[in-house]
């Protein structure tokens, strides 16, 4: 990755969407903020009351949004915005905005469009905790209800589904020496600006700001909702610091055991993954490369060479219930994610890190584009 301005537009989840018309707000100021945050030092973003970061996870799910309160919810627009409360994994609040005719406006905390468990927490709660994200959703199952369909949440995290789907795997902003010895360095979106769509319209904008360590950076995602989600995603890094391994488009999800591993002692059920296996489309070799998940008992890094990358995937094959038997989790209904860079990618390789995991409820299995070369101070990538 060399200094300098380099286009690397990023298309996530199978398709590239026509253009949305510009608005008042445009992509290039969140350029200027990240590129404005690369130069000084870094700063994490403000952290959750201690006592919501201790939450057990199920004590968390128990605080609710209330989709009464959710934002654009009787304004004509076929998208609507649900806020996630900080707690358990969710350790630090974001900045949401929303961008309307009227400009842009920040999207308050409500203390009280939250239901919590008990009186005691709801009075320990801050009149200005602040949210740690967001749910989109949209009619996908008819124009009766709302779904949640996309989630941008703790870290760079978001992760999407089409209509008859569960959530499973995740995709990030950016990996940055994942599986290394020297430490994994996570990110994470600290801003948000959400363009109400108007109304009718199928297609929302969302912008994001990035901040880590060793870079910053800005994102655009131009959103489709439906059987097949779809996302057109741009970004633009900004690295105040060297990285060795910087990772793009970053997928992770799980895999625990399946049809060509060992069954765990004492389980009874066929398969437990959210995902199978790691497809690669060389473009250049004009082939397709599988390959199939492990539960390693020590950690692999696989560095699979292309000349030219059409696209990659964690792809989740087997589709019946029966390859899982498991009625509650239903991995037979998580959804797949496909990488695909718009003009391709070359001198690179696509990376899969895959970790020993005990348990169906730790994600261990990662997969990126590691772009040739290194990263030095003051890069910029595009």
């Amino acid at each position: 990755m060399e200094s300098g301005s380099r286009l690397l537009p990023l298309l996530l989840l199978l398709c590239l969407l026509s253009a949305i018309p510009a608005q008042a707000f445009e992509f290039s100021r969140v350029v200027e903020k990240a590129k404005a945050l690369a130069a000084g030092d870094y700063a994490p973003p403000p952290e959750a009351p201690e006592f919501l970061r201790d939450l057990d996870y199920p004590d968390y799910q128990s605080i609710r949004f209330n989709p009464e309160d959710s934002l654009w919810r009787g304004g004509g627009s076929l998208f609507q915005v649900m806020m996630v409360p900080p707690g358990n994994v969710y350790t630090h609040t974001v900045q949401i905005h929303q961008i309307d005719d009227n400009g842009v406006q920040p999207v308050p905390f409500n203390k009280a469009s939250y239901n919590y468990p008990t009186t005691e927490m709801a009075k320990r709660v801050p009149a200005d905790l602040g949210h740690a994200g967001f749910k989109l959703t949209f009619p996908l199952a008819g124009e009766s209800e709302q779904n949640q369909f996309l989630v941008f949440a703790g870290a760079s995290y978001f992760r999407g589904v089409g209509a008859d789907h569960r959530f499973g795997l995740s995709a990030r902003g950016i990996a940055l020496d994942t599986g290394l010895p020297s430490g994994e360095e996570v990110p994470s979106f600290v801003e948000f600006w959400l363009e109400r769509p108007g109304g009718g319209s199928k297609r929302m904008r969302v912008y994001g700001l990035l901040n880590g360590p060793s870079v910053a950076g800005a994102y655009q995602f131009d959103i489709h909702p439906g059987s097949i989600t779809r996302g057109d995603v741009t970004a633009e890094l900004f690295f105040r610091e060297a990285v060795e391994q910087p990772g793009l488009a970053p997928l992770t999800s799980m895999f625990y055991y399946g049809e060509n591993t060992w069954r765990p002692a004492g389980e009874w059920r066929p398969q437990v993954h959210d995902s199978d296996g790691l497809l690669i489309h060389d473009q250049g070799a004009d082939e397709w490369l599988w390959r199939p998940l492990v539960n390693p008992s020590r950690l692999i890094l696989s560095y699979l060479q292309v000349e030219r990358l059409g696209g990659f995937g964690l792809i989740q094959r087997d589709t019946t219930f029966s390859d899982f038997e498991d009625a509650e989790a239903r991995y037979d209904q998580r959804p797949i994610a496909w990488v695909a860079p718009r003009n391709g990618w070359a001198e690179g390789e696509v990376v899969l890190v895959e970790i020993p995991t005990d348990s169906e409820t730790n994600d261990n299995i990662v997969a990126f584009w590691k772009p040739g070369g290194s990263t030095t101070v003051g890069d910029r990538t595009r």
